[in-house]
């Protein structure tokens, strides 16, 4: 439940932010992580809160990483996540 509820608060700001991974991007960032900007065809990994979301492109990942988030929840605490 603790995992869960971490998750949720970081889901949280990043769902609700009008530029999902730039917030994603900020929170790696401010938790001392490394972050490259590829080219948008790069494959690209963010490897974050024991989260690995994968793409071609830093958007695709975000988006990868967003869905793999999501699973982690759970029913209760995804069906109260924004739309």
């Amino acid at each position: 439940m603790i995992v869960q509820l971490q998750v949720r608060a970081l889901l949280d700001p990043i769902l609700n932010a009008s530029d999902p991974l730039k917030a994603l991007r900020e929170h790696v960032l401010s938790a001392g992580g490394l972050w490259a900007d590829p080219n948008n065809t790069d494959l690209f990994e963010i490897s974050f809160a024991g989260i690995a979301g994968i793409g071609f492109g830093a958007e695709e990942a975000t988006q990868n990483w967003i869905t793999l988030a999501q699973g982690q929840l759970s029913i209760e605490q995804f069906e109260a996540l924004p739309n």
